[in-house]
Parts: structure tokens; sequence; C-alpha cells
């Protein structure tokens, strides 16, 4: 008889152990699915592409490419009147005092794809096209409307400038996404260029660089790297 006893004392004993055990492997289950659902990839489309906003593919280093986003209205008059009256000097845009108009047809070379300033060799825009100068950025204009395109490259030349960058590539299209299928941007951008006195030079870009929809843009040596 006891040993009949003590048998079935063993055997509770197994029970509860494996009962345990069931249960610690049940929960340590449920945890392993909490972390692997935390770190799971969210499969929402909208979550995803908000994530994905600050993501922009390089095709080569120091790219800097403009999506279309919704550019909130800013009245620069009273932001101006703001800053005097918290007496903060106004920031300037990179873009005053370029207009979007005026005639540079007059300016260009080789039938309206490059433009050289006066005091710069008269063979630069062919150097620069076969590549006598390094692309040290890019600029992708797609999708901007011509307040936010205007905007963009000036402040772009201003970054690359600080930055000691010379020769950029400025891509505006082939105007085929535009309604009519004429490239808007594309005259705008030769005129906002030929208004900078820090560019010397810019050719439409070789066929296997963006041809007609870009632009080989050379700018003046920083007076630092002079000396």
């Amino acid at each position: 008889m006891r040993g009949t006893k003590a048998s079935l004392a063993d055997l509770k004993r197994v029970h509860d152990t494996l009962a345990r055990d069931r249960e610690q492997a049940e929960r340590q289950a449920r945890e392993d699915a909490a972390r692997r659902a935390r770190a799971a990839p969210v499969h929402d489309v909208d979550a995803f592409k908000k994530a994905m906003q600050a993501a922009t593919p390089m095709k080569a280093a120091n790219k800097v490419e403009h999506r279309r986003a919704p550019a909130p209205a800013i009245d620069h008059a009273v932001a101006s009147r703001r800053a005097s009256a918290l007496g903060e000097k106004p920031a300037v845009r990179a873009d005053a005092g370029v207009s979007d108009g005026g005639d540079v047809a007059h300016m260009l070379s080789e039938n309206g794809t490059a433009y050289v300033r006066l005091d710069a060799a008269p063979d630069t825009a062919r150097r620069l096209k076969r590549g006598d100068w390094r692309v040290g950025a890019e600029l992708d204009l797609h999708g901007l409307r011509v307040e936010q395109a205007r905007h963009a490259v000036l402040s772009f030349l201003d970054e690359c400038l600080e930055h000691g960058i010379r020769c950029v590539r400025i891509v505006h299209g082939k105007g085929y996404g535009s309604q009519g299928l004429e490239p808007v941007l594309k005259d705008k951008v030769r005129t906002w260029l030929v208004q900078k006195p820090d560019v010397i030079a810019f050719s439409e870009a070789m066929e296997r660089e963006g041809g007609a929809g870009a632009l080989l843009v050379l700018m003046r040596q920083p007076e630092g790297a002079r000396r």
C-alpha cells in the first residue's frame, strides 16, 4: 500500500512538472510571437509610403532629389513683418531677385543647348559636356511647380557652393509628363541659371546622362579653394 502511495505521489510530481513546463513554454511562445509582431514590417500601403518619404534612391553620391509635396502657403510679407517685430533679421530666400521671364536665347550657344559667361573660356561648355569636371551632386525637379523648382535650384546651388562642389547636374525633364508634352521647366531653369553670378557655364547633358532633360552646370571655384 505504501508503495502504491509513493508511486501516485511520484506521478503527481511528474504531472505538476510537465504542467509547469508546458505553461512556461506557452508563455515563452506568446512572448516570442509578440516580439515578432512588433518587429514585423507594416503592410499598410499608406503607412509604408509615409515611412519611405525620407528615403531617396541615389544614383550617385550627393544626389539631391525633390519629390512632389504639398508646399505650405507662406506669406513672405507677413513673415518679414513678424521677424521685424521680434527684432530678427528676415531670412533672404535663395531665389530672391531671380525672375522667371526674360529672353535668354541670345545668350546661349550650341543651338541653344549651352551657355558660357563672357569672362570664362569659350570652350568651357564643350569641356563640361564631355566630362572634364566630375559631377558632385544632382538635383531632380520632376513633380515640382515653377515656384518650387526655382527655389529648389537656387538653394541647391548655394548649398553646393558652400560645400565646395563646382559641377552639378540638374534634371528638369523632357516634358513627357507635362500638358502638351512641353518641358515647362526646361527654359525656366536656363533663365534662372544665367541670372546666378556664380554660374559660369552650363551644357545639355550627354544622352546617357539625361540628354535634353538635364543640364550640367559649372560654378565658380570658391575663394578659399583658389588660395
